[in-house]
């Protein structure tokens, strides 16, 4: 009873609040994983928080590349995505990984309608051209970047009391498909929503400096601090393109971003509802903190 009472300022502050949380693909590996996750997340929607959920699926699109016969390539934590990678997104991502969060999103009380973003043209993106990387000039495929977020029809199934669940493939504008990171693509639907806040999780525990048994997460960071942990080499592959998208949501509506395990089946909840949260909460500029 003491944790509900100590939640409420929490819970009150956050009512009707639009949020986006962003899953990793790592984070719905295990059936477990996924249970989770859901019961956390309908939990956060009967506290009154209207939400769009995002996700990836980063290895269950590799296991599918090395089925269709193809070893998956990333570069700066990000996919190159051949005619053969573009085929295992489609069929896993859009497919199971989609099918399976949405079902399990309903089975725990949540209304969630799965989509995959190229539907209706909800995300269009212009392909990427070849780009400097650390490894030199890169192609990376079917790659694009956003260009627009129609949120009209995402707002629509939130008004409706239900969590619109989406994931790449996006649309070309042309009838054709491009892949992009779901990072990213969480935090420009963020933006085009006028959310407040963007979770990401991950599988780890928040943003972490230091190394082997000395790592620890870092529980506050504004953006400036955030750019002196990559100059100092703390940000690795995956979290520099996290940190790409937490500057980018930062830059416009969202208030507060949020990173934190999608593996603890208690994160979620700590990190909104306490004092102490679970991850690393990460502001524009350093503020004195309240509940958002």
């Amino acid at each position: 009873m003491n944790e509900l009472l100590q939640a409420a300022p929490h819970i009150r502050a956050q009512r009707d609040h639009l949020m986006v949380i962003k899953i990793g693909g790592a984070c719905l590996a295990r059936p477990r994983w996924v249970t989770s996750l859901a019961q956390q997340i309908a939990t956060v929607q009967a506290f009154g928080a209207r939400l769009v959920v995002v996700h990836g699926g980063g290895p269950q699109a590799n296991d599918m590349q090395e089925l269709l016969g193809e070893t998956a390539r990333m570069v700066g934590g990000r996919r190159v995505t051949t005619p053969a990678a573009l085929r295992a997104v489609r069929l896993t991502v859009a497919g199971e990984v989609n099918a399976d969060l949405s079902a399990a999103l309903t089975a725990a009380g949540a209304s969630a309608i799965g989509l995959h973003a190229s539907s209706g043209d909800l995300v269009v993106a212009k392909r990427r051209p070849p780009m400097m990387t650390v490894e030199g000039v890169v192609d990376f495929g079917a790659v694009g970047d956003i260009e627009s977020v129609n949120a009209a029809p995402l707002l629509a199934l939130i008004n409706a009391g239900s969590i619109p669940v989406l994931c790449p493939p996006v649309s070309d504008g042309q009838a054709g498909f491009l892949n992009v990171n779901a990072d990213l693509m969480a935090a420009e639907v963020a933006l085009s929503l006028g959310a407040k806040k963007l979770l990401l999780l991950t599988s780890v525990a928040g943003i972490l400096t230091g190394a082997g048994a000395s790592q620890a997460v870092v529980s506050t960071l504004d953006l400036a601090q955030l750019q002196a942990l990559e100059d100092g080499g703390d940000l690795k592959t995956g979290m520099l393109v996290k940190k790409a998208a937490i500057e980018r949501a930062l830059s416009g509506s969202v208030q507060q971003v949020h990173v934190l395990s999608g593996m603890d089946p208690e994160a979620l909840l700590v990190e909104l509802y306490t004092n102490h949260g679970a991850g690393t909460l990460v502001t524009k500029t350093t503020q004195v903190l309240q509940p958002c």
